[in-house]
């Protein structure tokens, strides 16, 4: 991946925090010219206020000084791909998340590093634009709702037990309002155990 830093470093550099973009569609700039703005304040937003849960937390040690994690602008063809490859769903989708969180050999060389590498969110264009409009969302908003969900779930954060939903849910929706965007499961009339994001 080309993880040039698009973003504002200094405003990441104070949190520790270190944000890779990768653009693998041209179109992401003339659906969202400002999708660079969007990706800054979404992600920054679930990081301070999300924060790692629980069971992640002990993988954070004083050693580690930065954290970074990447954001992959794609197609429905790409994610087609990796959703097929790495989770058996042979079927293009909005937002897929890999968390190395779980993984040893990353704990391991995050403690030599002084660096926590959360992992990769992938977001489909084509997907993301069909879904706001089917569910009468504005496009800035829908994005910003699959980074902030995608960010938690880099953190530690999952929707398999009706608990781990309420809180994920929960914790969508305050960061979500701190940056201006209603409630999407209201206008979803649904739920994230029950598949409102299907990542």
């Amino acid at each position: 991946m080309d993880h040039s830093l698009d973003l504002d470093s200094k405003a990441f550099s104070a949190l520790g925090l270190e944000i890779a973009v990768e653009t693998r569609d041209v179109l992401w700039g003339e659906n969202l010219p400002h999708f660079r703005a969007l990706i800054h304040r979404s992600v920054i937003s679930a990081y301070v206020f999300g924060g790692l849960s629980s069971e992640a937390s002990s993988v954070k040690s004083t050693l580690i000084s930065e954290t970074e994690l990447s954001i992959v602008l794609s197609n429905d063809q790409d994610v087609q791909a990796l959703n097929s490859e790495y989770r058996g769903k042979d079927k293009p989708t909005n937002v897929l998340s890999f968390s190395t969180l779980d993984d040893p050999a990353e704990e391991k060389l995050a403690l030599q590093r002084g660096v926590l590498s959360l992992g990769d969110i992938v977001l489909s264009r084509e997907t993301l634009i069909r879904e706001a409009k089917e569910q009468s969302k504005r496009l800035e908003d829908h994005f910003t709702h699959l980074l902030v969900h995608g960010v938690l779930h880099l953190l530690g954060y999952d929707h398999l037990s009706e608990d781990e939903a309420l809180e994920m849910e929960g914790l969508e929706v305050e960061i979500l309002n701190r940056l201006g965007v209603k409630n999407p499961y209201e206008l979803e009339g649904d739920r994230l155990l029950d598949g409102a994001i299907d990542e």
